[in-house]
């Protein structure tokens, strides 16, 4: 997938922020697709572009009406370029935004509450640490539903090597490809359902890398679901 990001932003010309708005439209529909009685969300949000698309979708939800409350695992300054720049908007419509150090203030117990993981990506090396697995920890321990964007933060993307502590999803949506990792059978319960979606990635960039991809996947909807069994 880095390669494909790489295409797409600099031969392609299809930048990182249409790319993040695409996936923040997707993850946020799904989240109220699959949770149609909800009427919050937790969005827990890390520095990097899965965070961004985190933001995107907090914004989403907040304009149809929900209560979205965004929960930062990092400084604000540490942010990178394009995930700033959403949460720059957010602070533009007054949306809630609290950090890791203010969870227990949040109401974790609420059944109309659903948490949505976009703390840590595909890339990950080693194990969270700090506020990233405090945050991990408390969403795993509050028993409500949790919805990876990606993939579960915790679990690297490639060999699918799953850290601690790692996120329990009741669903995953996982962008332009399934990854690698969920070829790895011992990632299956960290799971949860398992979607992939549309963020317009051109099939010519798959046919450039050798891979093979059928043309029509998301002719009838953007966001499809996957059986790995």
């Amino acid at each position: 997938m880095i390669e494909v990001d790489r295409l797409m932003i600099e031969e392609y010309k299809i930048s990182l922020i249409q790319m993040m708005e695409n996936a923040s439209y997707t993850l946020a529909n799904l989240s109220r697709i699959l949770y149609p009685k909800a009427k919050s969300f937790v969005i827990m949000v890390g520095k990097g572009n899965n965070g961004g698309g985190g933001l995107g979708a907090a914004r989403r939800l907040h304009n149809w009406g929900y209560s979205s409350k965004v929960i930062l695992a990092s400084e604000e300054n540490s942010l990178k370029d394009v995930p700033k720049r959403q949460l720059t908007i957010l602070k533009n419509i007054d949306m809630e935004i609290t950090s890791a150090d203010v969870l227990e203030e949040i109401d974790l117990a609420s059944s109309e509450t659903v948490i949505i993981d976009a703390l840590l990506g595909y890339s990950l090396k080693g194990n969270p640490r700090g506020n990233y697995a405090k945050l991990i920890n408390s969403a795993n321990e509050s028993n409500l539903p949790i919805i990876s964007l990606d993939i579960p933060s915790g679990i690297e993307g490639t060999k699918g090597i799953i850290y601690e502590p790692a996120i329990h999803a009741a669903a995953t949506l996982t962008l332009a490809l399934p990854k690698t990792a969920f070829l790895n059978k011992k990632t299956n319960p960290f799971l949860g359902e398992l979607f992939v979606a549309d963020i317009s990635v051109p099939p010519k960039l798959y046919s450039d890398l050798g891979i093979t991809y059928p043309k029509d996947l998301f002719q009838k909807e953007g966001i499809i679901k996957i059986d790995l069994n």
